[in-house]
């Protein structure tokens, strides 16, 4: 009788010992997974888990990202930014815990992302250029779609509020020469957003912000831009009040002068804008020492509006009806270009 009683316990030890290996083993492959993972970069855990995922359900991505959404989740409450300027896409879907991601791994392929960061329901995708975001919410799974603006617009412009931020430009009688710069861009934009025309624009900044140099400049370039603007105010060169007046347009006289130029470009911007607020047309101006029409890839142009140091046109420049026409006339030489050819 012991001796069953001893076989049956050996038997039973056995079993336990067996179960125990086999949930030991178990336990290490999930915890060699999660070592495995937390050594992988996110782009890494996105190729990673795809690869998984075009495997199990036979499927290929191509250029396109996909994410299981939560349940009731709809696509107006799925927030998309996008910052041109610093080339980042931000995506934020509300109210999902910290391992969401964990649990639901982003998955696809695109050539055009540099960088990827994800954590408590926001996605930073950090991409190699410019892209308009396409997305669409099927059976519960959000798609996302990167397009060029060449993809999605007949024309495409850049506009540059110049200054911004720390950079206030010249400052008379508390006036900041980079708020009317930005008071002009919005106008602008105004009549921009209102035109029916397939353009496509892009602003280096559209708030208190200060773009470095070369991303105003790289920009153009970046959205495969037909032409670039850059909106400043003047000033003389001592700073000091004076009856000097007047607006005039900077462009890059080391390239190509004929044609569909920067020059031309220049030249159109002068006419529309002092015909527009009737100010006095001082004329074109070499700009090729500026950095951002030198580093331009597209052509370029800089108005000077008007002079900061007289004071009757600080006034007209402060005043929100000078603007308005300003921008008007930006407006009607942007029309101009496009329809001579840009």
């Amino acid at each position: 009788m012991e001796e069953k009683i001893l076989k049956l316990s050996s038997a039973v030890f056995t079993l336990m010992i067996a179960g125990a290996v086999v949930i030991l083993g178990q336990f290490s492959v999930v915890n060699k997974r999660e070592a495995k993972r937390e050594q992988m970069s996110e782009l890494q855990m996105l190729a990673y888990y795809t690869e998984q995922a075009e495997e199990e359900e036979d499927i290929a991505f191509r250029q396109q990202l996909r994410l299981e959404l939560p349940a009731g989740m709809t696509e107006d409450k799925i927030v998309i930014e996008n910052d041109y300027v610093k080339q980042l896409i931000t995506i934020r879907i509300p109210d999902v815990g910290k391992d969401y991601f964990r649990q639901h791994p982003l998955l696809g392929r695109s050539d055009y992302i540099n960088d990827l960061y994800m954590e408590n329901g926001v996605i930073e995708i950090t991409m190699d250029a410019v892209y308009e975001v396409k997305t669409a919410v099927k059976k519960g799974f959000l798609y996302v779609d990167f397009l060029t603006p060449r993809q999605v617009y007949d024309k495409v412009i850049v506009i540059d509020a110049g200054h911004g931020g720390g950079a206030p430009g010249a400052i008379k009688q508390g006036i900041m020469e980079k708020d009317i710069n930005l008071s002009i861009v919005l106008e602008l934009k105004k009549l921009l957003d209102e035109n029916d025309r397939d353009i496509g624009v892009y602003y280096t900044r559209t708030e208190d912000s200060n773009p470095t140099f070369e991303q105003r400049a790289q920009l153009g370039g970046k959205v495969g831009a037909n032409f670039f603007i850059s909106v400043h105010s003047n000033s003389t060169t001592d700073g000091q009040m004076s009856d000097y007046n007047g607006t005039e347009v900077m462009y890059d006289e080391e390239k190509d002068s004929e044609g569909l130029s920067s020059k031309h470009l220049a030249k159109i911007c002068l006419e529309e804008i002092t015909g527009s607020m009737a100010s006095k047309n001082n004329g074109l101006t070499h700009g090729n020492g500026i950095y951002i029409i030198r580093n331009s890839q597209v052509p370029a142009a800089l108005i000077e509006v008007g002079f900061m140091t007289n004071q009757e046109e600080l006034n007209k420049l402060n005043s929100p009806e000078y603007q308005k026409l300003a921008a008007q006339g930006i407006y009607n030489a942007i029309l101009r270009a496009l329809d001579e050819g840009y």
